[in-house]
């Protein structure tokens, strides 16, 4: 962009260039993070159940039963995935929640067998049905109440299914999340540079001599910084995320678009259409504001002033002429 050597170009250049420079800064972040994650040993023990219930009883704690026996089952929900059973070690009964994929890991090996996964709350349907299956086996004067459960077998189930997140883990994800986006930035920061290049390659010399020129010429040329757009004496020139230049004179077709959200309209754009049949969207602009609404619309009165030929308006006319011109450029 320094071919134009325009102080309002180059400022839009230099944010390209910062794009490069935070998205450079992301990944080697993102790298370093992802580096230490993978290369610090961290090893973090579970905890006894039972010393959780007891001392510190909290949701996504890392911790473990030596089960003696095989777990029975009592109640599975979500089509069957997870189920629920009866567990038990040397002491005290459990609840615990997991899939058969890891029951059948553990009725596999000879008992005792740790299982270690992460506490979650028991939910009032869980603890309605395990005690419902508990009264099934003891007679009516020893019958318990739902209310009794917790004492049982505290508020927390174990998820065999399920290993908290370390800090470790936490690092890694954060190097990975960094590393994408910095991989989405560069690849918008070498988009815009090969959008830039590849528009100059289609201009002649006289021609960017042309534009540089009436850029640059303070009294007939219009800077609108919140539309990235230049409005020359022949040209509309596009900064928004590329350069592209369009001669008044090759415009055919203009109309607004508009982007609402919830009705409300929010963004707006100039999709213009060239004789060459393409389509090029200008001036997207947040209209949110009574300043930018203005800024749009004298954009948008002074193109149509400087081609009054320009079909305006996103019209059933307007789109039935444009078929017309395609046919006959077609034939």
């Amino acid at each position: 962009m320094k071919y134009f050597e325009n102080k309002n170009i180059d400022k839009v250049y230099q944010k390209t260039l910062n794009i490069l420079y935070v998205g450079l800064f992301l990944l080697v972040l993102g790298i370093v993070l992802f580096g230490y994650s993978i290369f610090k040993d961290e090893e973090v023990k579970p905890t006894l159940l039972d010393d959780i219930l007891v001392n510190n009883p909290v949701e996504d704690a890392y911790g473990y039963i030596d089960i003696i026996s095989e777990p029975v089952l009592f109640a599975e929900y979500g089509e069957g995935e997870k189920k629920a059973y009866f567990v038990e070690d040397e002491e005290y009964l459990y609840v615990v929640e997991m899939g058969d994929q890891k029951y059948n890991e553990i009725v596999a090996q000879d008992y005792p067998v740790r299982v270690e996964g992460s506490t979650v709350w028991a939910d009032d349907d869980l603890k309605e049905i395990a005690i419902e299956t508990l009264n099934e086996s003891l007679d009516e004067e020893n019958q318990l109440l739902v209310s009794e459960y917790d004492d049982i077998f505290g508020p927390l189930t174990l998820d065999l299914d399920v290993t908290p997140l370390f800090m470790n883990d936490w690092i890694l994800i954060i190097g990975l999340v960094l590393g994408v986006i910095a991989l989405v930035v560069l690849l918008a920061f070498f988009v815009s540079k090969v959008r830039y290049r590849s528009s100059l390659k289609k201009m002649s010399f006289e021609e960017k001599e042309k534009i540089k020129k009436e850029i640059n010429d303070e009294k007939k040329a219009f800077y609108y910084k919140n539309a990235s757009v230049y409005l020359t004496e022949n040209y509309i020139v596009n900064l928004a995320n590329r350069f592209e230049a369009i001669a008044y004179k090759e415009i055919v077709w203009m109309y607004p678009y508009t982007l609402r959200y919830y009705g409300v309209k929010t963004y707006q754009s100039i999709m213009v259409v060239t004789k060459d049949q393409k389509k090029h969207t200008i001036c997207y602009m947040n209209v949110l504001t009574k300043a930018n609404k203005e800024v749009y619309q004298e954009i948008y009165e002074t193109i149509l002033q400087k081609n009054p030929e320009i079909l305006d308006g996103f019209t059933k006319e307007n789109k039935d002429k444009m078929k017309e011109i395609t046919n006959k450029k077609a034939s």
